[in-house]
């Protein structure tokens, strides 16, 4: 059997213990079943996190929405404030929060993937390669499934425990009494995404990178920093903006 011959089966397997050779195959292989096997794993992983989760999510929504309407609720009618109930009712049960998830991460989770894609494709070009953009964009999915793994480990966190995980990744070494902050804190945002399956999955992606574009392990390490440090800042974008909000509001 040549090296690159695997079959999608093995390869979900492979990139734990033989991660050189699974994404030598599916660099080399970028099929449809090649292309759904890990996107599969991911939703599959999405919809079990947030399932576990909904549930606790909607208390704490209900609670937190309930703090901020109470005040107004004297100044509403009968009919009026039977109507907010209904709603809060609605928009925070476990199934709509539920659904409104996995949809919204599906969407944040496509444009990832063909942005990352993206990425490795100009670092690939950069390199001296021509390797396909579908072929990266193959490479960010099979690179993905560390991630998938944290999900799967935060579900059964969840499970165990009874309760969300409150600050994710490395946010904890700045994180305050005060969760409202944690919204326009950089650095908070920046440590949450930063956790041992981040490390895993650019370890994949500058195995990638040394598999498809033959770089050497320093300028594949290179590569991959270049590639995380622009994908940290886009993932930041939403807290840089609600910076960029609050600072124009306060002057």
């Amino acid at each position: 059997m040549s090296e690159n011959k695997m079959g999608v089966w093995r390869a979900l397997l492979g990139w734990i213990d033989q991660p050189r050779k699974t994404l030598r195959y599916v660099i080399e292989n970028p099929s449809w079943p090649v292309r759904l096997a890990p996107v599969l794993v991911v939703l599959v992983s999405l919809v079990v996190v947030t399932a576990v989760s909904a549930p606790l999510l909607s208390e704490v929504s209900r609670q937190q929405a309930e703090e901020q309407i109470e005040a107004q609720m004297g100044s509403l009618s009968g009919e009026q404030a039977e109507q907010v109930r209904r709603s809060l009712d609605t928009f925070t049960s476990p199934l709509f929060l539920g659904m409104t998830a996995i949809a919204l991460g599906t969407l944040g989770l496509v444009f990832a993937w063909f942005f990352r894609g993206a990425l490795l494709f100009l670092i690939s070009y950069l390199f001296g390669t021509d390797n396909r953009y579908m072929q990266m964009v193959t490479v960010v999915l099979w690179t993905w499934l560390p991630l998938a793994l944290r999900d799967l480990v935060q579900a059964i966190y969840i499970v165990l425990s009874g309760q969300l995980v409150v600050h994710r990744g490395l946010s904890f070494l700045v994180a305050s009494s005060d969760q409202a902050q944690h919204a326009g804190n950089l650095l908070y945002g920046l440590l949450s995404q930063v956790d041992v399956f981040l490390v895993w999955h650019l370890v994949l992606v500058a195995i990638a990178l040394m598999v498809s574009t033959r770089a050497s392990a320093v300028k594949a390490a290179v590569g991959t920093v270049g590639y995380w440090g622009v994908s940290a800042l886009v993932g930041l974008a939403p807290t840089l903006l609600s910076m960029l909000v609050g600072g124009s509001f306060m002057g």
